[in-house]
């Protein structure tokens, strides 16, 4: 009876699953394949061009790299082309069986640490390359390998390195393998430098993942790749290299133990002796510069960028960033602050009048000037790049939401009218970076659309775009910059290997002319008008230092003003007053005003044809980084394949003090994009309370989402570590549901229809159709937030009822608090009250479970379920503190209190990864608590539960 029940169900949702796939499969495949001899690479029809161009470049590196690392890539790589956030980035996942790489096509603007590159696509493809073979080779070891072949947790984590060794060596690659990229690149150099001198470079326990310093995240990159350089000319390529022979051998050893082992010294004590020979290096460079006596203008706690001066000049505008990452783009007055300053005085004389003999607090060398106004990122992320368009309203960039499920973002145009607050988004998925503006409808901006980067004149109202420039994958632009006058336009723009160049162009003439630099210079950014349109300020790198430049428009000469002193980022031009400029220091961003008396030097050493220097480089280099066309190669073209799936052993633990512990055993699959997921399993107690076997599978494409689980299951509630009312349930459960969901900017609405067949022996079999809604909705503001989930529906069939779960979430003065309301009746069925989730006996199967992990299956049971929480905790996806009610019936049926941590744990560890994935690293949850259980059913006790376990 049950095994033909099991065939019959099976066979159901298995024609059920194939008509939904089909029908949606019939409507369009956004998703496509390109095949090459050792590439798959997948990208939507958008980004098109520049997968076609990356499918011939992946194959013309591999070969490379394995000329010059003899190592390649055992299995074919998947790699996926998007545009997620609009901005520059990639990632690797190293696998020995399912190697993966993601490439974002939105290249680096001038004032990154990446600009310098013969092409975006070329030195991103390089790197992420170089961490797949560099990471994913197999291990000679036979029994650690088919290990790694069938788990891919194992699999992954004998991949990592730490992060300074696997982003430092990629990053020395592709600087060796092109002579460009951020060994070579000048303003990483000057902000090393600079921090040498201050003796803020990182130790070596601090160089993978920083110490919450500024800038110290990037150190991995920047100071790891330089460290690995010293180490191959101290001590050979071959030395290195040996390390990583060692990491992969017969004889398992730890990086550590590898690198000691090649070097014949520990890394500790080679990357101190490397830092002190760096930093004695700078200190000797320092020697040779003038002294810049530019006074402190402001002080800023963290991060600062983007400063901009409001028309009449008595206000500053300008973005701020925290240690943690939150943003506010904050205006302030640009006069002294006199009343800082007295109430500074005041408090000292009061001090000294107390004790006449004490010391007063030295006067700091300026005082936070006034705040104005602030705007906190609200909805959207970030805030970037304001322009003034009168004293009361300031345009800006920000990243808005594109889809919610997966974080992508494009930018797109806001408006803050400072005196009412009133912030209004002007644009949809506009795509738009540095921007300047013509009048209130009127802008001229870089737009970044597909990896295609364009200079264009945008018309707000109508929503038109001019483009003002030739659309080309190996262009970029940056900087558009309107003189006073509105007639001429300033931009920065870089080719396929070449250098960032400046440009001016007429608005009225359309002629363009190139504006001179200094001969060898490498790193371009930050141009401003003086304030009369007469010429152009920029900061330029040269010789790993950087400097500030002028320009004269009249004379057609070029002026270096000062160079070395800092780490330039921007400026800030003022009418009759000394140029203000940005600069990076180990505490974070810093405005001084240039020294007044300090004297311009004509430029006479000019580039001539504006090459870039090259750094040392391998036997073995790549060629000039060009756009490629795919249908010249022997590259072939298919709909995106999401039958082929990978599968990985899929281990799962869950133990409970008032239940019983669960070990499971499975199998579990996808496809890289989880469109089509499954797993299949057997799981047992220790106990005997609760064993039984399960299969699982999900649909999605695009906004639809299709899900059956089967089970088959047994529980012996008398067995239970807490008391319980005693039951044998024997029997099989079947669900199917089917979802739409549609997201209006911050609200969400999935309606579902649903439907649950079981049968335990002993009972009559229990078939019931859901038909419900998923909604959300939410506020978010950095240090408030406000939102909720609620699930909802309505049953027919043999168990008939209503239902719905509602989880609200707020955020006061960043004091995160959580509530929660959850009822369940039933018109003749007995609810069942208790237990943790699982595969084999959950809501997903049966209409009759309410379960909370702190109480015992088959706690209590009746027809009508209650029950509320309220939460708090000192950060989102920390633990919380919670008190739970249950009631059954009227009556309260059970208190609990304690703390409780639930986390999508690979979404919380890979992040953007966790969307491609090998199967063995998705749908991984964790769930940890201690609660105090009260109840005039069982005698009060501590509860505790743990959990480790993949659900779909």
């Amino acid at each position: 009876m049950v095994v033909q029940l099991m065939r019959t169900s099976f066979a159901a949702v298995c024609a059920a699953c194939l008509l939904f796939i089909v029908s949606t499969q019939a409507r369009a495949n956004d998703w496509q394949t390109l095949h090459t001899e050792h590439f798959r690479v997948h990208y939507t029809p958008t980004q098109q061009a520049w997968a076609r161009s990356a499918a011939v470049e992946l194959e013309l590196v591999r070969d490379l790299v394995l000329q010059q690392q003899g190592r390649a890539l055992d299995s074919i790589a998947d790699v996926v082309v998007f545009d997620p956030i609009n901005g520059a980035n990639g990632f690797a996942l190293p696998s020995t069986g399912t190697p993966l790489m993601a490439l974002f096509t939105t290249p680096p603007q001038s004032d990154s640490v990446i600009a310098n590159s013969p092409g975006w696509q070329q030195l991103l493809i390089l790197h992420e390359y170089i961490h797949l073979v560099h990471l994913s080779q197999p291990s000679r070891s036979v029994w650690r390998q088919h290990l790694r072949d069938w788990f891919d947790i194992y699999d992954l984590s004998s991949a990592v390195l730490p992060r300074w060794v696997s982003e430092g060596y990629a990053t020395l690659l592709e600087s060796r393998m092109t002579g460009r990229g951020r060994l070579y690149d000048n303003y990483s150099e000057a902000l090393l430098r600079a921090f040498a001198r201050q003796g803020a470079l990182l130790s070596y326990g601090a160089l993978s993942n920083g110490d919450g310093s500024y800038r110290s995240s990037a150190m991995a990159y920047l100071l790891g790749v330089r460290f690995l350089a010293w180490l191959e000319d101290k001590h050979g390529k071959e030395t290195l290299d040996a390390v990583w022979t060692r990491v992969h051998g017969v004889h398992k050893r730890s990086f550590a133990s590898a690198f000691e082992g090649a070097f014949g010294q520990s890394a500790p004590q080679l990357y101190r002796r490397f830092i002190a020979e760096y930093t004695y290096f700078a200190m000797t460079q320092e020697r040779d510069l003038d002294t810049l006596n530019s006074p402190l203008w402001q002080e800023f706690d963290y991060a600062a960028s983007d400063p901009v001066l409001s028309p009449d000049g008595l206000q500053i505008a300008l973005t701020e960033r925290s240690r943690d990452g939150e943003r506010w783009l904050r205006v302030y007055k640009t006069e002294d602050n006199i009343e800082a300053k007295q109430a500074f005085d005041k408090a000292q004389q009061a001090i000294l009048a107390a004790d006449p003999t004490d010391i007063a607090d030295k006067s700091p060398a300026v005082f936070k000037r006034e705040q104005v106004a602030e705007l906190a990122a609200s909805d959207f992320a970030g805030i970037q790049y304001p322009q003034w368009l009168d004293q009361e309203t300031l345009y800006f960039v920000a990243r808005a939401r594109v889809d919610e499920t997966r974080g992508n973002r494009v930018n797109d145009l806001y408006r803050w009218h400072i005196p009412s607050g009133e912030v209004t988004r002007l644009t949809q998925s506009l795509g738009i970076r540095r921007f300047t503006l013509l009048d209130a409808d009127t802008l001229f901006a870089e737009q970044v659309r597909s990896g295609f980067s364009e200079l264009v004149r945008v018309e707000i109202s109508s929503n038109t775009v001019t483009p003002l420039s030739a659309r080309n994958l190996g262009t970029v632009y940056d900087y558009p910059q309107l003189a006073s006058d509105k007639r001429q336009l300033a931009y920065l723009k870089t080719a396929l290997n070449g250098n960032w160049k400046l440009y001016i162009q007429d608005l009225q003439s359309g002629t363009v002319r190139g504006v001179p630099m200094p001969q060898g210079y490498q790193y371009l950014t930050a141009p401003s008008w003086q304030a009369d349109g007469q010429g152009l300020y920029f900061i330029a790198g040269l010789n790993g230092q950087l400097g500030v430049y002028r320009y004269d428009i009249k004379q057609n000469s070029l002026y270096l003003i000062t160079t070395g002193q800092a780490v330039f980022e921007q400026l800030v031009p003022r009418a009759d007053q000394p140029l203000l400029y940005a600069q990076t220091t180990p505490q974070g961003t810093r405005l001084h005003a240039l020294d007044s008396q300090i004297a311009e030097q004509p430029v006479t050493a000019l580039s001539e044809d504006f090459a870039v220097p090259l750094g040392k480089t391998d036997t073995v280099v790549l060629p000039e980084a060009q756009i490629y066309d795919a249908e010249e190669q022997t590259i072939t073209h298919s709909d995106y394949q999401w039958l082929k799936q990978n599968a990985s052993v899929a281990l799962s633990a869950q133990a409970s003090t008032a239940a019983s512990e669960l070990l499971s055993v499975g199998v579990k699959g996808s496809d890289l994009l989880q469109q089509l997921s499954w797993q299949l399993g057997l799981t047992q107690s220790s106990d005997n309370v609760l064993d039984g076997s399960f299969a699982a599978l999900r649909y999605r494409w695009g906004d639809w989402r299709f899900d059956a689980h089967l089970s088959n299951y047994r529980l012996d509630s008398r067995h239970q570590h807490a008391e319980a009312q005693p039951v044998r349930l024997h029997g099989t459960g079947l669900s199917t549901s089917v979802s739409y969901e549609w997201r209006f900017d911050t609200l969400s609405v999935a309606p579902f229809a649903a439907v649950t067949h079981y049968d335990d022996e002993g009972d009559e079999a229990m078939t019931t159709q859901w038909t419900g809604l998923e909604h959300g909705w939410q506020y978010y503001q950095q240090d408030s937030a406000l939102g909720y989930r609620l699930k909802a529906a309505i049953l027919r069939g043999d168990s008939q009822g209503h239902g719905y779960d509602w989880q609200g979430y707020g955020k006061v003065w960043d004091w995160p608090w959580f509530a929660g309301v959850q009822s369940q009746y039933r018109d003749a069925q007995l609810l069942r009250l208790g237990g943790f989730d699982n595969n084999i006996l959950s809501g997903r199967t049966r209409s009759d479970l309410v379960l909370s992990p702190e109480l015992p299956f088959q706690f209590a049971t009746g027809r009508h379920y209650y029950g509320y929480e309220l939460a708090s905790s000192w950060s989102l996806g920390q633990p919380r503190l919670f008190i739970k009610h249950h009631h059954l019936d009227g009556l309260r049926i059970a208190k609990s209190y304690g703390v409780k941590w639930q986390v999508d744990l690979s979404q919380q560890v890979l992040g953007w990864a966790n969307w491609f994935a090998p199967a063995g690293m998705t749908d991984l949850h964790f769930d940890l608590g201690v609660a105090r259980v009260e109840s005039d059913l069982a005698e009060d006790s501590l509860r505790a539960w743990l959990g480790l376990w993949y659900a779909l």
